[in-house]
């Protein structure tokens, strides 16, 4: 034992800095650890553990330590073991929340209880909803939202939702069926473990008397009932039990609000505990100091935060760049331009893509596979493999071909119409017989023979093709098919509120990609099936042996590091969010996911923005983002790429990289419309005769006036020796000579 403990010191004194130390070896009293990005905080928690048990002889079993997540309590027990010797049966409990809450559960209430599922809870509701005819008023997925934000302290009672008597007389029967059932969901395994520390003395006496260190990570993620929690298992009344309370976080990486998590928690710890210490620790591991000073730049800006500044040992200049694109297309591009030009000392595997919401990712991915650069998305799904994406692009199969039986199998009964499993067997039976007949057809064939319910959905189901042919434009098919089948209800009835936004988001986003379909001249369903059939088949052929770029939205990358980091779309009404413009605390919440972002990367970081976007064939432009002029000009390289050729990116990252790179001075330009060849312009292209040059503009196109900024053709009108464009600019609609702009 005497090894293991002289070991330990070693390590106590050569590995950690001073404030780190302090926060290992402070045993008694209450401890608030302010613990900035990449400052080694997993190290900490585990060395303080560890020092409980040799240094000051404290029994494991006194010793309980919370965090969030299965992964993080399975690191820290695996370290603590290496820390004693890799053999030790007698360890804390290290685990969630939850975990610890059942665990004591279990021992209070030895009768056998059920924990419901996320579905188990679906079906209560479901049933509970249909008997009291509420299906038009509420939804399961609505009313499981509301329970489990009632439950968590997400929704107060100042809430109108909170005293809705239809959502209230639900949640009564809820727990009554639950009751009779002898089941708890994931919700109560917390609020029962409070309701026996508030009402059962000899309950808390005994905890009380057992525990008496408690540690618990990530304290910035906590909810309302989890700082109840604490405060039942360190206190009795104003008085403190516990022999030490240790909370470790960073209030700068609360991003879970949504999640039920309050910032407060952490902000005002010590009023709950007073006579705390505070120990900030603030060096850095991960990052060059020019990275961190640019995160520190934006989230200065925020109210709710302890000050703090982080420092690194580690220095570099010119590895923060802003790339301002022209369209969103462009900066895909630019994405896939940066990529190819990495040196082999920044593997793929060391590369993040972030951005804020999933449906950003399709632009990004459509370059990647275009270009066989591998990728794997963290956290989700590949954009054309979502469920929404399946479900539109198996009615656009039955467009294109009224004989795919897998497309009508999956979307004959998507959204719910009540045509069942029995009815889809039924139809395919008859398809069988008859092979020769459409779907369509087919469908008549049997309608007659069913229930006047099921006529009505089939003949629904057919009104949604009327007057959809192969040969239409995508996007207007895609849109008719959304309205008619009243996808983004459907979408909003089956999931809970968060996770229905996103998928309306990728929804949208499909229809984008359709728009810009049409303007490469891949004009047809036909056609845009083909296309899509073509990249899915370049995804699947990528070898998982090899290195591959990472994707992920903002907090999925949490907790993650990378030598480059690229943060996408750094715009108003996507960073921050569109849905967190009105109140402070959610732009607070949505610079905190920027500073999240940023401190993600080691060595380089790339900002990019792009001067517009299309969406359902206009042409929105955007505002880089106030997290960008948030930044030092001293920090940050801003590159205005609005003009750029692939020439022009590659060798700035050349330049970066110290490669001297040797591109061909051409360009594929990423714009509305397809990828062209462009050739700088030289005294040539001035010598040549301009009756005998093929005049470039065409409806939709994307140009430039040195004035009105981008803008997108409408019209063209040739005169005897040039031509009259009229396009829509930010400022408005102008007619301009075309020898006045340039195509980009």
């Amino acid at each position: 034992m005497q090894e293991l403990i002289d070991q330990f010191n070693t390590f106590l004194n050569k590995e950690l800095n001073t404030p780190q130390k302090k926060a290992v070896t402070q045993s008694k009293g209450n401890l608030l650890v302010i613990a900035g990005a990449g400052s080694g905080k997993t190290r900490v928690i585990t060395a303080r553990i560890t020092n409980l048990i040799l240094n000051e002889n404290v029994r494991p079993e006194s010793i309980v330590g919370l965090t969030f997540t299965n992964k993080a309590a399975r690191e820290m027990k695996e370290r603590i073991t290496r820390f004693l010797g890799g053999t030790s049966t007698r360890l804390p409990f290290i685990g969630t929340f939850h975990s610890y809450c059942l665990k004591w559960l279990k021992i209070v209430y030895p009768t056998t209880f059920s924990i419901l599922d996320s579905d188990d809870q679906i079906k209560i509701l479901t049933q509970i909803i249909t008997r009291n005819d509420l299906k038009k008023v509420i939804t399961p997925r609505q009313a499981s939202y509301h329970i489990s934000s009632i439950k968590n302290g997400k929704i107060t009672q100042d809430d109108q939702s909170f005293v809705d008597p239809t959502l209230m007389e639900v949640y009564k029967q809820y727990e009554a069926e639950k009751l009779v059932s002898n089941c708890l969901d994931f919700d109560d395994l917390l609020i029962e473990v409070l309701k026996l520390f508030r009402s059962n003395k000899e309950f808390k006496a005994q905890f009380q008397h057992q525990v008496k260190h408690l540690l618990i990570d990530e304290y910035q993620d906590t909810n309302v009932i989890q700082h109840e929690l604490l405060k039942q298992m360190a206190k009795d009344g104003k008085t403190i039990t516990a022999e030490s309370v240790c909370i470790v976080g960073d209030e700068d990486q609360s991003i879970y609000s949504w999640r039920g998590a309050t910032i407060d928690n952490i902000l005002h710890f010590k009023k709950d505990f007073p006579k705390s210490t505070t120990i900030k620790i603030e060096q850095n591991y991960r990052s060059v100091q020019q990275i961190l000073d640019t995160a520190h730049s934006i989230i200065e800006n925020n109210t709710l935060r302890n000050p703090k500044k982080l420092w690194s040992e580690k220095k570099g200049t010119k590895r923060v760049h802003q790339l301002g694109c022209a369209s969103g297309y462009q900066e895909a591009d630019s994405i896939v331009w940066l990529l190819q030009s990495l040196p082999k000392s920044i593997p793929l595997n060391k590369v993040a893509i972030l951005y804020r919401t999933h449906f950003q990712s399709r632009s990004i991915e459509e370059s990647l596979i275009k270009e066989s650069i591998p990728y794997v998305i963290i956290g989700g799904i590949q954009f054309y493999d979502r469920k929404e994406i399946k479900d539109l692009i198996a009615y656009l199969r039955l467009i294109a071909n009224p004989f795919d039986r897998i497309a009508l199998s999956r979307v004959i009964n998507c959204p719910k119409k009540g045509l069942g499993q029995k009815f889809e067997e039924q139809l395919l039976d008859e398809w069988n017989n008859q092979p020769l007949l459409n779907f369509k057809e087919i469908l008549l064939m049997i309608k007659d023979s069913q229930t006047p319910t099921k006529q009505q959905a089939i003949q629904d189901f057919l009104n949604v093709f009327h007057e959809l042919q192969p040969e239409m434009a995508p996007d207007m098919a895609l849109d008719k098919i959304m309205k008619r089948t009243m996808y983004h209800l459907y979408l909003k009835d089956e999931f809970d509120v968060n996770e229905a936004e996103s998928k309306i988001d990728n929804t949208r986003e499909f229809i984008r990609a359709a728009e810009h379909f049409v303007l490469q001249e891949i004009d047809t369903v036909t056609n845009m099936l083909s296309e899509i059939a073509l990249m899915q088949e370049k995804m699947t052929k990528k070898n998982k042996n090899e290195a591959q770029v990472q994707l992920m939205t903002l907090h999925a990358a949490k907790g993650l590091e990378f030598k480059t980091v690229v943060l996408a779309g750094v715009e108003e009404s996507l960073l921050p969010s569109s849905r967190s413009l009105e109140r402070l605390e959610d732009i607070e919440e949505e610079r905190r996911l920027c500073y999240v972002g940023v401190t993600r990367a080691e060595e380089y970081l790339f900002l990019t923005h792009a001067g517009y976007r299309n969406t359902y064939g206009q042409t929105n432009y955007q505002e880089p983002s106030r997290f960008l002029k948030e930044i030092s000009s001293s920090l940050i390289t801003r590159h205005d790429c609005s003009y750029w050729k692939e020439w022009e990116f590659k060798e700035l990252f050349g330049q970066l990289w110290g490669k001297k790179e040797q591109v061909a001075k051409t360009s594929s330009i990423a714009t509305f419309g397809a990828r062209k060849t462009v050739i700088p312009a030289t005294n040539v292209v001035k010598k040549l005769n301009p009756s005998r040059i093929q005049h470039p503009w065409k409806k939709l196109q994307v140009v430039q006036h040195k004035k009105f900024g981008v803008g997108v053709i409408q019209k063209v009108e040739k005169t005897e020796k040039s031509y009259h464009l009229t396009i829509k600019f930010k400022v408005g609609v102008k007619k301009i000579a075309s020898s006045f702009v340039q195509v980009i």
